[in-house]
């Protein structure tokens, strides 16, 4: 059975409006609607009141949407690509940024600690990016 229909059901039976549904989640009407319509998915914390809710369990709840599982495998890949090109490019930069500064005029140390400190806070950047694209996309899933 899909999610949009186990959603609906398991509402009905309860006999619950989508409107108090949604003040259980914290969510507005319209989103619960949109996930009975199959409009939209239920995030992880969403799902997760919803099978306190309902009374029933998370692996019935997420059987019932493979195409939730692709979304959040294809997240997680994106996530972990995004952190390895993020380290990877920070490096390049660091690298780039220690070769243009000629060594005579710094000391070896201050060069190494200066390019390892500057690797660190493009990678925090970078990941910082990241985060907020993903809770912007969590966000838009509501």
């Amino acid at each position: 059975m899909e999610l949009q229909t186990i959603l609906k059901q398991k509402r009905n039976e309860l006999q619950l409006t989508q409107e108090e549904v949604a003040e259980k989640i914290h969510v507005s009407r319209q989103t619960i609607s949109n996930w009975e319509n199959g409009r939209n998915l239920p995030d992880l914390s969403s799902l997760i009141l919803i099978s306190e809710i309902y009374a029933v369990s998370l692996d019935e709840l997420i059987k019932g949407a493979p195409k939730m599982v692709k979304q959040l495998d294809k997240k997680i890949k994106k996530g972990h690509y995004f952190i390895g090109v993020s380290i990877l490019s920070s490096l390049f930069i660091a690298l780039t940024l220690s070769y243009l500064v000629s060594p005579g005029e710094l000391s070896a140390a201050i060069l190494f600690f200066g390019t390892i400190i500057i690797v660190f806070l493009l990678a925090l950047l970078l990941m910082l990016m990241g985060i907020l694209s993903i809770l912007k996309t969590v966000q838009d899933n509501r």
